[in-house]
């Protein structure tokens, strides 16, 4: 008794539709903490106090950066959107970003100096996919 030629045909379909599409199971929780601190599609619209509001506040951080960009275009620098730079990604055309730099601390609170600016960005990407890390130096 075995799978009849339907069944198998159906079970190959789906083992193959599952090796390569690159569903959420290859993304995985650096590519979520990578979304967590980096991303903000549109910029949030936090007034004065954009870091603070945007979670940077346990411990504070000395700097990070947003990208005001989508998630597809993120992710494009891994591939054709971007080219090698020192073992990372880097964008092919500048994208929007706000850059947060603690200025200092008052008593539990971080107090920071925020930057909007276009620029280049460099990231880290996992399996030529997954943004998980960017390099605030580059």
């Amino acid at each position: 008794m075995g799978l009849s030629r339907d069944g198998l045909s159906l079970l190959s379909f789906l083992v193959l539709a599952w090796c390569l599409a690159p569903p959420a199971r290859c993304q995985g929780p650096c590519y979520e903490k990578f979304l967590r601190q980096h991303h903000d599609n549109l910029r949030t619209n936090a007034g004065r106090d954009y870091c603070g509001r945007r979670g940077m506040t346990r411990p504070c951080k000395d700097i990070n950066t947003f990208i005001h960009a989508s998630r597809a275009q993120i992710q494009s620098v891994c591939r054709d959107g971007g080219t090698p730079y020192q073992g990372m990604r880097r964008s092919n055309r500048p994208l929007a970003v706000t850059t947060c730099e603690l200025r200092r601390t008052q008593g539990t609170r971080c107090i920071y100096r925020s930057h909007a600016a276009s620029r280049y960005i460099v990231i880290g990407c996992v399996h030529g996919l997954w943004p998980v890390q960017y390099n605030e130096k580059a």
